[in-house]
């Protein structure tokens, strides 16, 4: 049996990962919600606020928050307004600061 090298395999498999067609697009938008979880979680630890007080102040649960600060799901507008409201946090789409 040869001697698999794991490091050539992971390289491989991002190689092939990366010419497929929606992988930039799939990438851009994990960047995205992790660059929302990461604020969200940021204010909302400064604030000294737990996930569950967050979620009972925007009428939403503990689970939603978690989710949210993982990464894990697309956020509505909506949500993202009512969570930057709760959490002081400035919303601007281009130049437009909606809050």
């Amino acid at each position: 049996m040869k001697n698999i090298n794991k490091d050539k395999l992971k390289r491989d498999a991002m190689a092939k990962a990366r010419k497929h067609p929606l992988f930039k697009k799939y990438s851009q938008e994990a960047r995205v919600r992790i660059l929302l979880a990461a604020e969200i979680y940021n204010a909302r630890t400064k604030k000294g606020l737990s996930q569950q007080k967050l979620a009972k102040n925007i009428k939403t649960t503990q689970k939603e928050i978690s989710k949210i600060e993982n990464g894990q799901i697309n956020v509505g507008v909506d949500l993202i307004y009512e969570i930057a409201k709760n959490l002081d946090l400035k919303f601007r789409i281009g130049k437009t600061r909606l809050l």
